[in-house]
């Protein structure tokens, strides 16, 4: 196989991953990774293997790691729940949304704005914290608390991970979203209330 097509086989799978979950991160191993972080880190242990794998990637301790190809099979186990934002003259786009996260919110929203409300309450909330993560190029974790009318609420716990060009600016923000609730049937979004934060934090 050729370069051009070894690049052309690593961006399509980047865009368009298998429908189903990754087994390797059902298990919860991937390459020596170990989900039992919980020592040290609160919340879905998935989230912080791959922080652990961002911070392998960063060449300097003030500044994000560059985006390349080559990060991309080592992102496999988190593909389904994987967001990609890009920032444009006209606004942040998402570039990409994983299988699970169309079949959890019933839609599937590569190619549309983040803020345009489609995430229900949450949109706004998630596209200050891009633009935040874009403006200090640091990686934000939050746990949130999605209220509904007439439902038990859907616990929303997300990573958000600064990516630079070759000219070392913020281009792209890949971000994972992991969802616990339960009556998400389609159109469950259109029942959020209110979109709350209940722990925000800036990472190193």
């Amino acid at each position: 196989m050729s370069i051009a097509q070894t690049v052309t086989a690593q961006w399509e799978r980047f865009y368009s991953e298998p429908a189903i979950a990754n087994p390797v991160a059902t298990a919860g191993m991937h390459d020596g990774f170990s989900w039992n972080l919980s020592s040290f880190y609160p919340g879905d242990q998935r989230l912080w293997c791959m922080y652990e794998l961002w911070l392998g990637h960063q060449r300097d301790p003030d500044h994000p790691p560059v985006w390349s190809l080559d990060i991309v099979p080592e992102l496999a186990p988190w593909l389904p729940d994987m967001f990609e934002v890009k920032f444009t003259d006209a606004g942040t786009r998402l570039t990409r949304f994983g299988s699970g996260l169309v079949r959890a919110f019933g839609v599937d929203l590569s190619g549309r704005h983040l803020g345009a409300a489609l995430l229900g309450p949450g949109s706004e909330r998630l596209e200050a914290d891009c633009q935040k993560v874009r403006a200090t190029g640091q990686v934000t974790w939050s746990d949130d608390e999605l209220r509904r009318r007439g439902a038990a609420p859907v616990t929303c716990e997300r990573l958000l991970l600064p990516f630079a060009d070759a000219e070392g600016r913020v281009s792209r923000v890949v971000g994972c979203l992991f969802l616990r609730g339960f009556g998400l049937a389609p159109g469950w979004l259109g029942t959020i209330t209110r979109f709350i934060t209940v722990r925000s934090t800036l990472l190193d």
